[in-house]
Order: C-alpha cells, then structure tokens, then sequence
C-alpha cells in the first residue's frame, strides 16, 4: 500500500502456505492454500480470480472482490520422457476451490465458491537459462453457470512446476 494526505490507500495483505509430500521418486502431493485482503482500493481495482489467478476451469477474472482465498490440491508425476534433449515431461491432476467477493466490483455470475478439476502437462525446459515451465491444463468446472464453458484450456509459461 502508499500512504498519501496522512490516509493508507491501497493496503494488500496476502497470505500462501504451501505443503509438499514426496510419494515416491516420481510423484508429488501438493497443497495450498491462499488468502487476500485488500483495503480502500481504487475504484476500478479488485483481486480477481478466474483463469491464471486461480480456478483453471473458470474464465480469466471471472469473479472480483477485496478479499480472495484460494485452496488447491495437486498430484504431480514427472516420466522420464525427453524429447530432442530439449524438454522433461511431467504433469498434474488437479483440483481447486475458491472465492473472490467485496467491495465494488460485484460478481456478475456466481458469487459463492467455486470449484474446478483437471489436468495437465509440464514440459520443463532445459536448455533456457531462466527454468522455464510451459503449463497445458485442461480444467472443468464442477458448478458452472450456463454461460460458462465446460472445459476449459489454459496455456501458460512458469518458473516452477
């Protein structure tokens, strides 16, 4: 946040915790849990949730809200897999819940928590010198609206799994 006139403005406070558990020497259980507090925003400022903010099976800022939390479960697996020496091959199934709600910038579709499951692919790149991970899910939504997608792609790059 900034204090501007003797007023704090723009207070964002964030929590994550994260859990990982080595099951074996290719697989992974991860668990997060995410949450956000945004206090006296600009008025066209929100915490929004949808797409690559979390919820892979909604659209992208499908919900808005000066609060936000965000759980997620993950079974990861890497293979052995290398193509053209260029790229390990992983990936996750998924599942995720949360909500996006406060302030101004009312939800347009559904309001309360939200829910998603899925999966996908990692290909981690070798031979970049930033580790670089190219994400490919396939999510679906478990309570869609009717204008909602039934499945929904994501593409994206990452520093980590």
């Amino acid at each position: 946040g900034h204090v501007e006139g003797g007023r704090a403005h723009r207070q964002r406070l964030g929590v994550q915790t994260r859990y990982y558990l080595p099951q074996g020497s290719r697989w992974l259980f991860y668990a997060a849990a995410t949450g956000d507090l945004l206090r006296n925003p600009n008025p066209a400022e929100a915490l929004p949730l949808g797409g690559d903010n979390g919820l892979r099976g909604y659209p992208l800022r499908y919900q808005n809200g000066t609060r936000r939390a965000l759980f997620t479960l993950e079974e990861r697996f890497h293979t052995d897999l290398f193509p053209l020496r260029l790229y390990r091959v992983g990936g996750a199934v998924f599942l995720d819940v949360g909500r996006a709600w406060g302030g101004d910038a009312a939800n347009s579709g559904n309001a309360g928590w939200l829910r998603n499951a899925g999966f996908g692919l990692r290909f981690f790149s070798v031979r970049t010198a930033f580790s670089n991970v190219l994400h490919i899910d396939l999510a679906f939504p478990l309570d869609p609206d009717a204008g909602i997608k039934r499945v929904q792609l994501l593409v994206k790059t990452k520093a980590s799994f």
